[in-house]
């Protein structure tokens, strides 16, 4: 599971500053320095920014966080001179990661089974299951489904992360970084990840649109894994960057609820 926590970006330059798609500019006006954040990402971002300045004073608090959404621009501050008759001088650092810390999930919404309909699996892994659904991956699950099973997306969203180019895996947490995946980010910039996935097991693409019900991929056995299964996890960003898991529920022919390990599922 991917954090993207940058490390800071420390300067002296009065030019704008670029770590990697967020840039940090300035544009110069008569009584004050407006400053800028760009996120040319396809997914909001979560930025700290600290200054040390001279003859500046901020119209917020140090160090200041704040969200960009995606491939958008946002002006973060306003620098205004103390005293216009002499010179200024500031220092920045910043930091971003991504997703935003303050999005809030919509607990009313119930899900789809992630699996054609009709067909049954087991949760061979459940919220809080002791073999690796703990801390921040509390409330994943694992679905025990033959490898080449379609996977469907539970919620509609974006693709904003993917991976198919593994093609090994193994009961070892050096697998870890193998694993074929596909993160969606829902409308209330959350996300879903769909791990596991087969090589060349993708069946969508980067910024892709996707619907509920939409096939997505592939399941399989990559990275660290037992065996073929579909591991899902729903998750939002977390200060200081990474992300924790939230619990959910989909609608099952048992009725709208979380699913419990042991049990099995029918598709619908």
């Amino acid at each position: 599971m991917k954090s993207f926590l940058f490390p800071l970006l420390l300067s002296t330059a009065l030019l704008s500053q670029d770590n990697g798609n967020v840039e940090i500019y300035r544009v110069e006006q008569e009584d004050r320095l407006e400053v800028y954040a760009k996120n040319t990402n396809i997914y909001p971002v979560t930025i700290e920014v600290d200054l040390k300045i001279e003859n500046l004073t901020p119209d917020k608090s140090l160090p200041y966080t704040t969200t960009i959404s995606a491939r958008n621009n946002k002006k973060i501050m306003d620098l205004v001179y103390d005293n216009k008759e002499q010179g200024w001088r500031f220092s920045s650092s910043f930091r971003y990661y991504m997703g935003n810390i303050f999005a809030r999930h919509n607990d009313s919404f119930a899900y789809r089974l992630p699996y054609p309909k009709g067909d049954s699996y087991r949760v061979t892994q459940g919220f809080g299951g002791e073999f690796s659904h703990y801390g921040e991956l509390r409330h994943a699950l694992d679905m025990d489904m033959p490898e080449r099973t379609p996977v469907y997306a539970a919620r509609g969203g974006i693709v904003v992360m993917m991976e198919e180019g593994n093609s090994i895996g193994g009961a070892s947490e050096d697998m870890m970084p193998y694993a074929n995946y596909i993160t969606i980010m829902h409308d209330d910039e959350t996300f879903a990840d769909y791990s596991h996935l087969r090589h060349n097991g993708v069946n969508v693409g980067l910024g892709q649109k996707v619907r509920m019900g939409q096939l997505i991929g592939y399941s399989g056995a990559t990275g660290f894994a037992t065996g073929p299964h579909l591991h899902f996890v729903v998750k939002k960003a977390k200060r200081d960057g990474g992300f924790v898991s939230i619990p959910v529920r989909f609608t099952t022919t048992k009725g709208i609820t979380e699913l419990k390990e042991g049990e099995t599922y029918i598709g619908y």
